[in-house]
């Protein structure tokens, strides 16, 4: 359609073109509504304008050839060639511009204040490799003596060294004059049947590619796997959306058409499959890099599918910027309908957001053993919504995330070494000699036993109680686990109270002293 502004293809987006069509579209139902005006016909730049495009929506040549100024011509030029000259010039208009009906004057003198000559309006410029060229209306006489618009004989003049530089290739003509005339999506019949050829051809020829990039990879054993994941459907995606774009920009297209297939589309759909490609990738490159456990794969899956659609809906705001829409006003809306969700889903994302945190900061892992509140067990899984936890008492509970990442956690199986603290309660009738000589010897014990570090280690007369002097061992072994402190922990038992039965030492046994009164007793 002719109809279509004073802007370069490059200066209009999907939402300008939409726009100016619509209307452009308006206008000439208001025109075809309004037979009052029939006789203004091509009386102003805008009626004449509308004409035009009238005659070309409705395959009526001969009819828009009224309002094209054809005087520079030979005479002996035949309405078949001014009809080719006209489609020409549509061909050219439509793949640099795209009017915009405002910018028409609907008065009979035009614009009288864009410093041209009177009677003459600019439409627009064609920027060629030489020098830009205008495309004018002018104001002239026809056959009856009126005054009316016309495409002017300068602008006709200059068709066929427009149609040099962008016109179609004569293939391109020879199968426009073989198939049936039609326009489908914007398209014209070579052109649409030229797009379904690089499509398939597109797609068979990245098949190719992919094909010996497998083989290529396939002779390394390293990471083969993964790279033949990422060449069988990301990067051939990729590659054929770029391949495609490359093709559609070589075939002349309106700007109607290259809205969608050549100004950011076809680049943007090439980016998701390469970005998700790539993530992709790294996921599986890092699970296979090193043996992870079963639960961070678990907490990856989702982190990773997270970020895929945080990537595609980036990218797809871009597009949307790219092609003039209000992305301030689309974020918005999500962002209302993302806190809308978010007061919903309150506590399953809290869980979800707990289980980031014990991700990434690591304080437990599956196989240790931690406490926290009143709860004590191992670690087997850490999951999306909870972590499973086994009791001493091989019970299973189940912790909501957001609970341990809120709460004060100890992880038991972190501990480097393990303390080493007893209280030994030795008879009140015990010599001071003994007692001194039971302190050094155990502190001797301490100090040269191999399972002890140099860590706080210390044996004292501590405090002297109503029935027991109170001498404390306090040291830390070199074992972490629970199982090896333990075994530790007897050994140094079982030596102390060799020590004390050497010193000939009594342990002091509770002991609680009853008095009875029996002269009550001996009064009944």
């Amino acid at each position: 359609m002719l109809i279509s502004a004073c802007a370069s293809a490059q200066e209009l987006t999907l939402k300008q073109v939409n726009e100016r069509e619509e209307l452009a579209r308006k206008a000439l139902e208001k025109a075809r509504l309004a037979p009052q005006n029939k006789a203004r016909i091509g009386e102003t730049p805008l009626s004449a304008m509308l004409a035009i495009a009238e005659a070309i929506q409705s395959n009526d040549y001969p009819h828009a050839l009224k309002y094209i100024d054809f005087r520079l011509l030979p005479k002996s030029t035949t309405a078949e060639q001014k009809i080719k000259l006209l489609k020409q010039l549509h061909i050219v208009w439509s793949q640099h511009h795209k009017l915009d009906i405002t910018t028409l004057s609907d008065v009979s003198q035009g614009h009288e204040d864009d410093g041209l000559p009177a009677n003459r309006d600019l439409l627009g410029v064609i920027k060629s490799q030489d020098n830009d060229i205008p495309i004018y209306l002018q104001r002239v006489h026809n056959e009856a003596g009126k005054q009316i618009w016309k495409i002017s004989s300068h602008t006709v003049a200059k068709i066929p060294v427009m149609w040099q530089e962008f016109g179609y290739h004569p293939l391109a003509q020879s199968l426009a004059d073989h198939l049936p005339e039609f326009t489908l999506f914007d398209l014209q019949n070579w052109q649409f049947v030229s797009f379904i050829f690089i499509l398939f051809a597109s797609w068979y020829l990245t098949a190719l590619i992919r094909y010996l990039l497998i083989k290529l990879v396939a002779i390394s054993e390293t990471y083969s796997r993964t790279m033949r994941r990422f060449i069988r459907v990301p990067l051939r995606l990729f590659l054929f959306f770029i391949l495609l774009q490359w093709a559609t920009s070589h075939l002349g297209l309106s700007i109607d058409a290259r809205v969608w297939l050549d100004t950011g589309t076809l680049n943007n759909l090439a980016a998701i499959f390469l970005s998700l490609g790539i993530i992709e990738f790294s996921f599986a490159l890092y699970i296979s890099r090193a043996k992870q456990e079963k639960n961070v794969i678990a907490l990856l899956k989702p982190m990773v599918t997270t970020v895929k659609i945080v990537t595609v809906i980036v990218i797809v705001l871009n597009w949307l910027n790219d092609a003039g829409f209000n992305i301030t006003a689309i974020i918005t809306g999500l962002g209302i309908g993302s806190l809308a969700v978010a007061l919903a889903a309150q506590k399953s994302l809290e869980n979800v957001f707990g289980a980031f945190t014990l991700f990434f900061a690591r304080p437990i892992k599956p196989g240790d053993m931690c406490k926290f509140g009143n709860t004590q067990g191992r670690v087997e899984e850490i999951g999306l919504r909870s972590t499973k936890i086994r009791k001493l008492d091989r019970k299973v509970v189940y912790v909501p995330n957001s609970t341990i990442a809120s709460m004060e956690l100890e992880n038991i199986s972190e501990i480097d070494n393990r303390r080493y603290l007893k209280y030994f309660r030795i008879r009140l009738n015990t010599a001071t000699d003994k007692l001194r000589a039971l302190v050094v010897a155990i502190g001797k014990l301490i100090e040269e036993h191999p399972d002890t570090i140099e860590l706080e280690r210390y044996v004292r007369f501590e405090n002297i109680e109503d029935d027991a002097f109170i001498i404390v061992v306090n040291t830390y072994v070199t074992a972490s686990g629970r199982v090896k402190y333990k075994e530790q922990e007897e050994k140094i038992n079982f030596q102390i109270m060799e020590i004390i039965d050497l010193h000939n030492v009594e342990l002091a046994i509770p002991e609680q002293t009853i008095s009875i009164d029996n002269s009550n007793l001996n009064k009944h």
